[in-house]
């Protein structure tokens, strides 16, 4: 509640008590001013006080991913963490959050409970640097599950091949573009015949993950996509898309043509991401060089992708 006064000096204090945090005081002219300030006040510490990781969480993808290639799957996030936080975010505590990690340990990998928790984390950041909102962020308090192992996983040239044996010729297109480009498989499936600069070896990724961006092309992959381009002009109903397969058709392929082949769980879709990005780091490029072809816009995301070792760099320190 607000307490408005007429001090001595003829001023008016304005005086409001948020429940659980210090009183904020000021002091103006008029009557009129002083009520205006409370009620502001009041009006954003209520607002602040009911926010849900609902309405915490779209402003966030309103605000930082609309129009990039992550934002569907942040939405997801969201759906997902409200569905197991339904209460206000000042009421989320380390140990709801804990609780919640011990409970999803039991049904998903480590690597997808660390995702749900890093974007839970975020979504706190949010509120307090950008919505600034006084609040605790409570996922600082518990130890995050630890990574995959599976996730240092580089596919070898025999075990791509047998995967592509088994399967059907426009699925083997996109994995092994994935292969060849370390394009994601959402990028892939959002080429069009006016994306691809064959000649100049370039290829427009439009919203990907971090936004519009160029990826240099191999010889290999300009063969891939000559052949992509032929098949979509051939076809008017992909209006001139390169792949109208929808993603979870993609890693469902994948996992098929896996079992079929008789290779181990480890080689996934996006490993092929980590496998080319890997590739290129053996070969001596610089974490810039690295970047240009991966997309990451961080050292420390292009050094979770890379998985090199000690003899991958005996060629170079001589």
């Amino acid at each position: 509640m607000a307490n408005i006064r007429l001090l001595p000096s003829g001023n008016w204090n304005a005086q409001v008590r948020p429940q659980g945090k210090p009183s904020q005081y000021k002091t103006f002219p008029t009557q009129a001013l002083a009520q205006a300030w409370a009620d502001q006040l009041e009006a954003v510490t209520k607002t602040h006080q009911t926010h849900t990781l609902y309405t915490l969480g779209m402003t966030y993808c309103e605000t930082l991913l609309k129009g990039k290639g992550s934002y569907d799957h942040a939405i997801k996030i969201v759906d997902q963490l409200f569905a197991a936080f339904p209460q206000s975010i000042h009421d989320i505590t380390p140990q709801l959050v804990n609780d919640f990690k011990l409970k999803r340990l039991q049904t998903v990998k480590p690597a997808t409970c660390r995702i749900q928790l890093a974007f839970l984390s975020r979504f706190f950041r949010f509120a307090k640097r950008g919505l600034l909102i006084d609040i605790h962020n409570p996922v600082s308090d518990i130890a995050l599950p630890k990574p995959d192992k599976s996730s240092d996983k580089v596919i070898s040239a025999g075990e791509l091949r047998q995967l592509l044996n088994k399967l059907s010729p426009t699925m083997a297109l996109i994995v092994e573009l994935a292969y060849e480009t370390a394009m994601r498989r959402s990028e892939i499936l959002k080429l069009t015949v006016n994306c691809l600069h064959l000649e100049e070896r370039i290829a427009d990724v439009i919203d990907g993950k971090n936004g519009t961006r160029s990826v240099p092309l191999t010889l290999r992959a300009i063969e891939l996509l000559k052949e992509a381009q032929r098949l979509a002009l051939a076809d008017r109903a992909s209006k001139g898309r390169l792949f109208t397969v929808i993603p979870h058709s993609v890693s469902q392929a994948v996992r098929i043509a896996r079992n079929k082949a008789g290779l181990d769980s480890s080689v996934r879709l996006h490993q092929l991401r980590h496998t080319r990005i890997t590739n290129v780091a053996k070969k001596g490029f610089n974490n810039a060089q690295i970047m240009i072809v991966s997309g990451h816009r961080d050292t420390r995301s292009v050094a979770r992708y890379s998985h090199l070792n000690a003899k991958d760099v005996l060629h170079l320190i001589d």
